[in-house]
């Protein structure tokens, strides 16, 4: 019996499967993390699903993958999706290995008219003084750039829920309260005026009064560490419905007069 040729094969066959085992083994580390979508705008309240895939395809420490939020106060992430929680701006960070990667997720308030809501990225105004130091009313527009809600509050109205479906008593014979919905180029435009002793008055960018009603409230505040709190939550008649929630800064001119 010629073991000497059998020990001859055995050796050669470990050492083809001691070769084969060594590939198929063989660490391939991750080079690259990818988020879709790479950049993120939502509303508060809104979730995102995100797809977040690493390169090579065969990269075998892919376990090691972990997706956080770098503020979770504004947006988390859970179970693939980005959640609004506040208005603001985070990071979702991406790592695996050595290899990092992040993705913005901007986070904003929203007006909503009728069925469409719109992030609210400018929030701008004036305050109109009566006298030094004093300040008179507040004229504020809130817009995503091209869809606005303007609101006009007298300062002694100021963290008062505004009735629209009513006169507004604290009004004198020169003030004047109102709520207005319009687009840059003025199409669909409707302004709620309040009076003192007269019902509300609606009417178009014509400034043809129209026959429609209104209810509801808007109202705006200073808050500690919140800054303007403005809020709309009004009914048309005619089935178009205004909401809209704001926290935070208003860039103000000041003006001694309208």
């Amino acid at each position: 019996m010629n073991t000497k040729g059998i020990f001859s094969i055995s050796l050669t066959a470990a050492i083809i499967l001691a070769t084969s085992c060594g590939k198929s083994h063989k660490e391939v580390p991750v080079t690259g993390i990818e988020f879709n979508p790479g950049k993120m705008e939502i509303f508060v309240g809104q979730s995102l699903p995100v797809t977040v895939t690493t390169v090579p395809e065969n990269a075998t420490n892919t376990g090691e993958l972990q997706v956080n939020s770098s503020k979770p106060d504004i947006a988390t992430f859970e179970n693939g999706k980005v959640t609004g929680i506040k208005a603001g701006t985070s990071n979702l960070v991406a790592t695996c290995g050595a290899v990092r990667q992040t993705a913005t997720v901007k986070v904003y308030w929203t007006m909503t008219k009728g069925n469409a809501s719109y992030p609210i990225k400018q929030a701008t105004g004036y305050k109109i003084y009566d006298s030094p130091g004093v300040v008179y009313y507040y004229d504020v527009d809130f817009s995503d750039g091209t869809e606005h809600f303007r609101m006009t509050v007298l300062e002694k109205d100021l963290g008062k829920k505004i009735d629209v479906s009513k006169p507004l008593p604290s009004l004198d014979e020169y003030d004047t309260c109102f709520l207005c919905s319009v687009r840059n180029n003025n199409d669909n435009d409707i302004t709620i005026y309040l009076s003192r002793d007269n019902n509300p008055v609606i009417r178009n960018e014509m400034w043809e009064t129209l026959p429609i009603t209104a209810t509801g409230y808007f109202s705006l505040e200073l808050v500690t560490g919140k800054g303007y709190v403005a809020d709309i939550d009004v009914s048309l008649s005619n089935g178009q419905k205004w909401k809209m929630h704001y926290e935070g800064p208003i860039t103000t001119k000041n003006e001694g007069n309208y």
